[in-house]
């Protein structure tokens, strides 16, 4: 691989969804040559468990052994399985020439003995690298660079507000023989992470498969970083497995053509089906690479649907993992009546909210069909530019919205720190205003100060501002909203401020202009 020599192993399952990839880092024994690093990865049995997981390993090639090892080499070994590990069979997502895609949130770092203690260096002194961490038999014997500034590995120059120290930044930790040290775990516990993201097992220790069993399927394949900061933040997520097996949605779908579209619907928490006839319907539509087991809890619609008890959520699924506005131009019609008919959704009140790919396609698809949907809310969206040169479509609002005669309310969200979507998207504004009656003269600012406080629910609302623009009877109609130090992801705070703007409106049957609820 490359100026590094790794040894890696693709998963004959990986595919177009995202790959976890497991940097495993060998004892010195084993380190010195590829055949020795995938001898080791057959026999500590993460290839066996890497392969189940649809993943990748990349495994270095130390000669010299890891005390001579540079202190980059797992973040330079990632870069290049990045841009060098190919899906078999090519079966990649559309536009990526079939190489796989190694998501930065599933990133996890494992070490045995020598290859630990370079492991653990890592997890103190770039903390935010990796989602988790595995360390057999070997610990960092220095502490000292948890004294040092995070480098912020998701945003390259964060505002002044998001310094922190690396020991300041919550990993998850699977400890298991010799390396649970007192001095590590005390540094660890005093980041403050989740109750579950430290575990420790002194018990476990060697090279035996069942300790690689225990940590992919009991930790490894649960944990993200979600890329929503400098630092990202540590979460627990469901496999696919219990995704799909599991009681939180109800799993349809719908055919478009020849082609089968999953989607999964979820109701308030313990809301019946007799309970929900009549809510409002918000459809959260994934960004390319994104599967709706992944995908569903990142934007915080499932939570804010408990909290509220104030609509259902559908998250569909689409081939490939990529939304194509030709393809899927009928897929959001016919899954809003599917809701309707199985659950009597509020038809008047469907909403549209996507992400990234699924961010241009909320807004091809709204200013298609206007009449589907009383306000929509598009987030994190490559420029119009990028959706038309590589085949996701024609356009990105249809050419016809601006000056047609349908009011369709826009809330439109980016980050300030975004490098894949558009962190300005003023320009959106000649496209969403004139058919909404709002003027560039009406803006208005919502902010912590006025909006986003603590009192009306909001965790993290310093983190975001709104440019709210309205229409001759000075109601809202669109909104430019920016969070702070973000790049490509998302906070549950936009959630909240989409859902207090989008469910103010509703769409009467048949009707071009929407009202006030």
């Amino acid at each position: 691989m490359g100026s590094l020599e790794c040894w890696s192993y693709v998963s004959t399952r990986a595919c177009a969804d995202p790959v976890r990839t497991v940097i495993l880092c060998a004892p010195d024994e084993y380190a010195g040559s590829a055949r020795g690093v995938a001898t080791f990865a057959r026999e500590s049995g993460w290839m066996d468990e890497v392969e189940a997981d649809g993943g990748v390993i990349v495994a270095p090639v130390v000669p010299q052994g890891w005390a001579h090892a540079p202190a980059d080499l797992a973040r330079e070994a990632y870069r290049q399985a990045c841009r060098q590990l190919v899906a078999p069979a090519r079966m990649s997502i559309p536009g990526r020439a079939g190489g796989l895609w190694a998501w930065e949130p599933l990133i996890s770092l494992v070490g045995y003995q020598e290859g630990a203690v370079h492991v653990g260096g890592v997890m103190v002194a770039h903390p935010a690298f990796a989602a988790s961490y595995v360390l057999v038999d070997g610990s960092p014997s220095d502490l000292s660079c948890g004294d040092e500034p995070s480098d912020h590995w998701f945003v390259a120059h964060p505002s002044n507000a998001c310094h922190a120290l690396n020991r300041e930044v919550p990993v998850a930790a699977w400890l298991m023989g010799s390396a649970c040290d007192e001095a590590l775990v005390a540094h660890l516990r005093a980041a403050g992470g989740p109750s579950w993201s430290l575990r420790m097992s002194p018990e476990l220790a060697g090279v035996d498969p069942t300790l690689a069993a225990q940590a992919m399927r009991e930790f490894v394949c649960h944990v993200i970083r979600w890329k929503n900061g400098p630092d990202g933040e540590l979460a627990w997520h469901q496999s696919r497995q219990e995704f799909y097996l599991g009681d939180r949605f109800d799993h349809r779908v719908v055919e478009l053509g020849y082609t089968s579209y999953h989607y999964a619907l979820h109701l308030p928490d313990g809301m019946t089906r007799d309970e929900a006839q009549g809510l409002p319907l918000v459809i959260s539509i994934h960004g390319r690479g994104e599967p709706s087991h992944l995908f569903a809890d990142k934007n915080g619609w499932e939570a804010l649907a408990d909290e509220t008890r104030a609509f259902m959520v559908a998250v569909p699924d689409s081939p490939y993992n990529v939304w194509l506005a030709d393809r899927d131009s009928e897929v959001l019609e016919r899954l809003i009546d599917d809701v309707a008919d199985a659950y009597g959704c509020d038809r008047t009140r469907v909403y549209a909210t996507g992400f990234s790919n699924g961010g241009a396609y909320t807004c091809q698809q709204a200013t298609t069909r206007p009449w589907l949907f009383a306000a929509v809310s598009p987030w994190n969206a490559p420029s119009k530019e990028a959706i038309t040169g590589s085949g996701m479509g024609d356009y990105f609002y249809h050419p016809s919205f601006a000056a047609g005669d349908y009011e369709l309310p826009f809330w439109i969200c980016t980050g300030d720190s975004d490098d894949k979507g558009v962190t300005d998207r003023t320009a959106d504004l000649a496209d969403v205003l004139p058919p909404n009656g709002a003027t560039a003269e009406s803006e208005r600012v919502w902010d912590e100060s006025n909006r986003y406080t603590s009192e009306r629910g909001y965790r993290e609302g310093m983190r975001i501002s709104s440019r709210v623009f309205c229409n001759a009877q000075g109601s809202p109609r669109v909104g430019l909203t920016v969070a702070r130090d973000m790049p490509h992801g998302a906070i549950a705070d936009e959630a909240r401020a989409a859902w207090e703007f989008m469910s103010r409106f509703c769409r009467p049957v048949g009707s071009k202009k929407v009202e006030e609820v």
